[in-house]
């Protein structure tokens, strides 16, 4: 079951890539290859690694694409299930934009990376002052690879209800809500935990502030 759901998973993606491929001509009208190397000995085109347990970190399988060697546009991890475990957007090597994270096919996290351009030293990223909304560019260097920057949410493994809401800008946390689990979490969390205390999650209601959606 695990392997079919990796080929769907890989034919869904083929589909995808000749669709975007229909609009750059090609008269030559060859097969989509996998793990193909360029002219110059870099990865190209779609691959699939298969990464080996290391560290507690458990193996898992990716299929993406490269260019020039470097990792770019959505990536897809799957467990030794068969599972999708996260699609990650790649620019230049580096997360950029939506990544989203599952459990057993359950959404838990939706967050933004921004992307630093790997070609300089120090790159901007535009952002907002929380208290005073005024917008300005701020300097950072790009060997740091990538950066949260934008709204993070967190969701329910089971129920798939919100749980958490963060906004970064530029790795700095500047603003969370926590939301209070409904009773049909708490009933959940009470039959399974009935040796434990439990805790609803607090509503911060003092870390409320209006949310800003960055531009970059």
């Amino acid at each position: 079951m695990g392997l079919f759901r990796l080929v769907i998973m890989f034919v869904m993606i083929c589909y995808a890539q000749v669709v975007a491929a229909q609009q750059i001509p090609d008269t030559k009208k060859q097969k989509q290859k996998l793990n193909q190397l360029d002219s110059k000995g870099r990865k190209t085109g779609m691959w699939l690694n298969k990464i080996q347990e290391n560290r507690g970190n458990p193996a898992y399988t990716e299929i993406g694409s490269y260019y020039n060697g470097l990792k770019t546009g959505p990536w897809y991890k799957v467990n030794i299930e068969g599972d999708l475990v996260a699609i990650e957007n790649f620019k230049k090597d580096y997360y950029d934009g939506e990544v989203k994270y599952f459990v057993k096919g359950q959404v838990t996290c939706i967050g933004l990376y921004r992307g630093l351009n790997p070609d300089v030293e120090v790159d901007t990223i535009m952002v907002e002052d929380p208290v005073t909304g005024i917008q300005q560019l701020v300097a950072v260097r790009a060997d740091r690879g990538a950066v949260r920057h934008g709204t993070w949410r967190f969701y329910n493994e089971t129920t798939g209800s919100i749980e958490k809401v963060e906004e970064y800008q530029v790795d700095s946390l500047i603003y969370e809500e926590y939301f209070p689990l409904s009773k049909a979490d708490s009933l959940y969390y009470e039959r399974r935990n009935q040796n434990l205390p439990h805790m609803n999650k607090r509503t911060d209601k003092s870390a409320k502030k209006p949310f800003s959606y960055i531009n970059y």
